[in-house]
């Protein structure tokens, strides 16, 4: 088992995404949670032998029990080589870890190792005001830097900066395209450690989703992800456009967005925008989201 966690918007999916596209002959199945009450990254994934989403929550919290309940399933169900656990950007990872290690799991299942993607732009602001991605590095076995090309030079504050938070974990540059996939599946790294857990999650993130079946305007979508409130630290989305391309993907962390063409296996109907921060101003959201639709869209 590898799990899987970072920060939101450091790029877990994307390295999910890579690895199931990886030549490495495995069988993998996949286990997504997502923060929130709609679910969108499962439809960015590349097609796992098994795949199974876990939604409304935090696997090391409330959905604890649904996810031992799930690798249950996935044990007797068999047919892979490996499992993948991505987490909840706001997840503790070692919780996580901790589940493999009960009862009738123990035997089927063995944590190779906690993967932590790192946002190297955004990494300053996430250790100052995140107890959650401080915790995600401090338990990490490997650290994946994501997002270089964004950062250019820091790596004379980022390395002693991780060094400091966790001195022996495994530092890795992990550009977009070029993951180490040998690693993420042999690391073979020490088991889970034990003991209380100093989970917490202290900044009260929240969510904010809004779904449509009307055709987006291109121009209002850059203008809504422009002028969100610093309160919004993470925007993901699957929307029908006027683009050129139609649907379009949404992505935005710590003010950063792009907006590209949705692969075609990544069309929901509706379209889903999900809003994630803290002290999320949820009627300034609806009152923006109300000026996106340019018309119905068409019945399929």
């Amino acid at each position: 088992v590898t799990i899987v966690t970072g920060f939101l918007g450091s790029g877990k999916t994307t390295r999910v995404n890579e690895l199931l596209r990886a030549p490495h002959g495995r069988r993998l199945a996949v286990i997504v949670n997502e923060f929130g009450d709609i679910g969108i990254d499962a439809s960015r994934l590349a097609g796992p032998n098994e795949f199974v989403e876990l939604d409304g929550g935090c696997l090391c919290c409330q959905l604890n029990a649904d996810l031992e309940a799930t690798l249950l399933r996935l044990r007797d169900r068999g047919g892979f080589d490996h499992l993948l656990v991505e987490t909840t950007g706001l997840a503790d990872p070692l919780p996580v870890a901790w589940t493999f290690g009960r009862g009738e799991l123990v035997e089927a299942f063995r944590v190779d190792a906690i993967v932590t993607v790192v946002d190297v732009p955004n990494l300053s602001r996430i250790v100052a005001e995140s107890p959650e991605g401080r915790d995600q590095i401090e338990r990490a076995d490997l650290l994946l830097l994501s997002k270089l090309d964004l950062a250019l030079g820091s790596e004379a504050t980022v390395l002693p900066l991780l060094q400091q938070l966790n001195p022996t974990a495994r530092i890795v540059a992990a550009p977009r395209g070029e993951l180490p996939w040998p690693l993420l599946l042999d690391v073979d790294a020490a088991p889970p450690r034990t003991g209380p857990s100093a989970h917490r999650h202290g900044t009260s993130f929240e969510a904010w989703s809004w779904q449509t079946e009307a055709i987006v305007s291109d121009a209002a979508l850059e203008e809504f992800l422009r002028t969100l409130p610093r309160s919004v630290y993470r925007v993901k989305g699957l929307l029908r456009t006027d683009a050129p391309w139609e649907w379009s993907q949404v992505d935005a962390v710590a003010g950063r967005y792009e907006i590209a063409p949705a692969a075609g296996e990544q069309q929901p109907r509706p379209s889903v925008l999900v809003c994630i921060g803290i002290g999320l101003d949820r009627e300034a959201l609806e009152a923006a989201a109300r000026r996106l639709p340019v018309g119905e869209a068409a019945t399929p």
